[in-house]
Protein backbone atom coordinates (compact mmCIF):
# COMPACT_ATOMS: atom_id res chain seq x y z
CA UNK A 1 0.00 0.00 0.00
CA UNK A 2 1.28 3.67 -0.63
CA UNK A 3 1.76 5.62 1.88
CA UNK A 4 0.62 9.09 2.42
CA UNK A 5 3.21 12.13 1.61
CA UNK A 6 3.09 12.95 5.50
CA UNK A 7 3.75 9.23 6.18
CA UNK A 8 6.60 10.10 4.76
CA UNK A 9 7.21 13.22 6.20
CA UNK A 10 7.04 12.13 9.58
CA UNK A 11 9.69 9.06 8.71
CA UNK A 12 12.26 11.37 7.28
CA UNK A 13 11.64 13.46 10.29
CA UNK A 14 12.59 10.51 12.38
CA UNK A 15 15.71 9.51 10.10
CA UNK A 16 16.97 13.10 10.34
CA UNK A 17 16.82 12.91 14.68
CA UNK A 18 14.63 15.36 14.23
CA UNK A 19 12.37 15.34 17.40
CA UNK A 20 10.73 18.90 17.87
CA UNK A 21 8.58 21.05 14.78
CA UNK A 22 7.74 24.29 16.05
CA UNK A 23 4.97 26.30 14.05
CA UNK A 24 5.31 30.04 13.87
CA UNK A 25 1.51 32.44 14.12
CA UNK A 26 1.19 33.42 10.85
CA UNK A 27 2.76 30.35 9.34
CA UNK A 28 -0.09 30.57 6.89
CA UNK A 29 -1.70 27.60 8.69
CA UNK A 30 -5.73 28.18 9.68
CA UNK A 31 -6.71 24.42 8.58
CA UNK A 32 -8.91 23.26 11.53
CA UNK A 33 -6.75 19.68 11.91
CA UNK A 34 -5.97 18.61 15.11
CA UNK A 35 -2.36 18.42 14.51
CA UNK A 36 -1.97 16.26 18.46
CA UNK A 37 -4.36 13.50 17.51
CA UNK A 38 -2.08 13.06 14.24
CA UNK A 39 1.43 13.42 15.24
CA UNK A 40 -0.36 10.60 18.51
CA UNK A 41 -1.91 8.07 15.41
CA UNK A 42 2.36 8.53 14.21
CA UNK A 43 3.88 6.87 17.12
CA UNK A 44 4.89 10.69 18.56
CA UNK A 45 4.08 12.46 21.76
CA UNK A 46 0.66 15.31 20.73
CA UNK A 47 -0.64 17.48 23.27
CA UNK A 48 -3.41 19.68 22.42
CA UNK A 49 -3.64 23.16 23.83
CA UNK A 50 -6.58 25.27 24.12
CA UNK A 51 -6.03 27.13 26.88
CA UNK A 52 -3.49 29.93 27.07
CA UNK A 53 -2.40 28.71 30.71
CA UNK A 54 -1.89 25.41 29.14
CA UNK A 55 1.35 26.89 27.30
CA UNK A 56 3.82 26.47 29.52
CA UNK A 57 3.12 22.55 31.02
CA UNK A 58 2.70 21.66 27.05
CA UNK A 59 5.90 22.92 26.08
CA UNK A 60 7.66 21.46 29.31
CA UNK A 61 6.00 17.55 28.87
CA UNK A 62 7.17 18.23 25.34
CA UNK A 63 11.11 19.08 25.84
CA UNK A 64 11.18 15.96 28.77
CA UNK A 65 9.45 13.70 26.40
CA UNK A 66 12.25 11.43 24.71
CA UNK A 67 11.12 11.51 20.96
CA UNK A 68 8.88 13.26 18.75
CA UNK A 69 6.88 15.13 20.08
CA UNK A 70 3.90 17.82 19.02
CA UNK A 71 2.48 21.00 21.03
CA UNK A 72 -0.61 21.92 19.00
CA UNK A 73 -1.67 25.23 20.47
CA UNK A 74 -5.69 26.04 19.33
CA UNK A 75 -5.07 30.09 18.43
CA UNK A 76 -7.43 32.87 17.12
CA UNK A 77 -6.80 32.54 13.66
CA UNK A 78 -8.05 36.29 13.58
CA UNK A 79 -5.31 37.63 15.49
CA UNK A 80 -2.99 39.47 13.57
CA UNK A 81 0.99 38.48 13.58
CA UNK A 82 3.04 41.24 15.39
CA UNK A 83 6.59 41.21 16.48
CA UNK A 84 7.56 41.63 19.77
CA UNK A 85 8.71 45.40 19.10
CA UNK A 86 7.14 47.52 16.80
CA UNK A 87 8.89 49.88 14.08
CA UNK A 88 6.71 52.65 13.13
CA UNK A 89 6.95 51.68 8.94
CA UNK A 90 5.86 48.07 10.20
CA UNK A 91 2.55 49.61 11.77
CA UNK A 92 2.13 52.28 8.86
CA UNK A 93 2.57 48.83 6.28
CA UNK A 94 0.08 47.26 8.99
CA UNK A 95 -2.72 49.79 8.48
CA UNK A 96 -2.07 50.85 5.17
CA UNK A 97 -2.86 46.83 3.95
CA UNK A 98 -5.38 46.80 6.52
CA UNK A 99 -7.51 49.45 5.00
CA UNK A 100 -6.50 48.61 1.42
CA UNK A 101 -8.72 45.68 1.70
CA UNK A 102 -8.40 43.15 4.18
CA UNK A 103 -11.48 40.54 4.00
CA UNK A 104 -11.76 40.12 7.92
CA UNK A 105 -10.74 43.41 8.96
CA UNK A 106 -14.23 44.25 10.93
CA UNK A 107 -13.18 40.98 13.00
CA UNK A 108 -9.25 41.61 13.11
CA UNK A 109 -10.10 45.46 14.66
CA UNK A 110 -12.35 43.53 17.23
CA UNK A 111 -9.49 41.59 18.12
CA UNK A 112 -7.42 44.34 18.55
CA UNK A 113 -9.82 46.44 20.33
CA UNK A 114 -10.65 43.33 23.19
CA UNK A 115 -6.73 42.47 23.19
CA UNK A 116 -5.92 46.39 24.14
CA UNK A 117 -8.74 46.63 26.56
CA UNK A 118 -7.42 43.14 28.08
CA UNK A 119 -4.33 44.61 28.27
CA UNK A 120 -5.15 47.84 29.70
CA UNK A 121 -7.37 45.83 32.67
CA UNK A 122 -3.70 43.83 33.51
Amino acid sequence: MAKLASELLVERLIDWGVDRVFGLPGDGIKAPANFAEFATSNGALGIRVEKAMDVAPAVAAALAHRGPAVVDCLTNPDEPPMPPKVEYEQAKGFAQAFLRGEPERAVIASTLFHDKIAELKT
